[in-house]
Formats: C-alpha cells, structure tokens, sequence
C-alpha cells in the first residue's frame, strides 16, 4: 500500500454536515419563533464559513466563532439577536447522522489494509456524539479534535500533535483526506504530507493550495491508497 495511515476530515467528508446543519438551523430558528428560509441559510452558511476560517488563522477563539456566526447574520437579517439560537442549534447538531455517500462502503473497506484517523476542527461533543451516531466510530483508530489540541487546522501544530499520538507514523505513508482547501489541503501541505481534496460539487480551485490529489467520489480514494 503506498499509504498507511489516512487523516480524514470530519464534516463533509464523512458526515454530511450540510444536511445536518440546515435541519438543525430550521429547528432552533422555528423553537424561537423566528422566520426561517433558504435565504436565512444562505446567510448564516456565509458567517459561518467566514467566522471558522478567522479561526483557522487564530483571529478569533471557538467561543466566539459559535456566537459571532448568528450575531452578524441577525444583524443581516435585520433581527433583534436571539442567543436562545446559539444553544438550541448546538443542541440540535448532537441528533445529526448524516453520513456522505458511499462514506461506510469505504471505511469498512479501507481500514482492513490502511489506519484511518479523523482530524476536525469540529467542537468536541457534537462530533463524538454525531460519530458514534452515524455508525462510522468504529472505523477509525482514534479522534483529533482543534477544541482538545489547542490549535486549529492548518496550523502545523495541530498535526505534530497528531503524529506524537500515532503509533509508528511515516509522513511519507500518511495521507490527508478532506473538503477544505484552506483547513484541510493547507494543513497537510503545512505538515509535509501528501492531501486528497474531496470535491464533490466540482469546485474551481482558485486559490494558491494545490493538494496532491482530488476526487469527487470517495470510493477514488482505493487506486490513490494502493499506488
């Protein structure tokens, strides 16, 4: 096998965080009395991604990811500011199981010749509670997560936590697999490893971050792993 160990991301790479998220934002919207429309998601994803990626570059904390995301989109929205939304959405979150397709058929296959990990910069409970709810916890060898660490994806720092708590890691057999050009793909080309950018939507890469591979499919991953 040309690699060994496999980092997977966690949010829509494995678990399908869009169909999640937006469930969640409809229930915790409607629980407050809160008009709720594609709009409003479109919004919020907006925030949301801009929040996170201040994080990436260690702007802002976690904490104030979680509130910031819902304080400018009510103010976008033109709403008086519901912090009820925070909690509830949170709450929510923890019931999502969406898997991305072919994710298990894949897992299932991989971690018969190959050690998969997941890496996310997810918060700590809901992605314990939405993993072993998916069904997918038993695929993976052990958990990363940036809230447990002290650092966030694509910081170096991240992964050299990670590799200390890898038995008998190869950089050179280690492969990261993930959706986010500039969590993901920069953090392993930060951390001198080769990356796979899952794209299935097709995106146009017009960033500087040239991952080693791309596929839209993850059943892609078996010829790239074999070599």
């Amino acid at each position: 096998m040309k690699y060994d160990i496999l980092l997977f991301d966690a949010d829509n790479t494995v678990l399908d965080f869009n169909s999640t998220e937006s469930q969640a934002l409809q229930r915790a919207f409607l629980q407050c009395n809160l008009p709720f429309d594609q709009h409003t998601l479109k919004v919020y994803r907006k925030h949301n991604v801009k929040e996170w990626q201040r994080y990436e570059k260690e702007e802002i904390t976690r904490d104030e990811v979680l509130v910031n995301r819902f304080a400018f989109t009510f103010e976008e929205l033109q709403l008086p500011f519901d912090r009820r939304v925070c909690s509830l959405y949170e709450q929510y979150l923890h019931d999502g199981f969406d898997v991305v397709p072919f994710a298990e058929e894949v897992l299932q296959r991989l971690q018969k010749v190959c050690r998969p990990y997941i890496v996310t910069n997810g918060v700590l409970s809901i992605q314990n509670s939405r993993m072993k709810g998916s069904g997918l916890e038993k695929y993976f060898e052990k958990r990363f997560v940036s809230e447990e660490i002290g650092f966030p994806k694509p910081k170096k720092q991240f992964f050299d936590y990670c590799f200390a708590h890898i038995p008998d890691v190869d950089k050179s057999k280690t492969l990261l697999i993930g959706d986010s050009l500039s969590s993901d793909i920069l953090g392993g080309i930060n951390a001198g490893i080769d990356t796979c950018w899952y794209n299935p939507e097709g995106k146009n890469n017009q960033s500087d971050i040239k991952p080693t591979y791309e596929i839209d499919d993850l059943r892609r991953l078996y010829p790239i792993v074999q070599g």
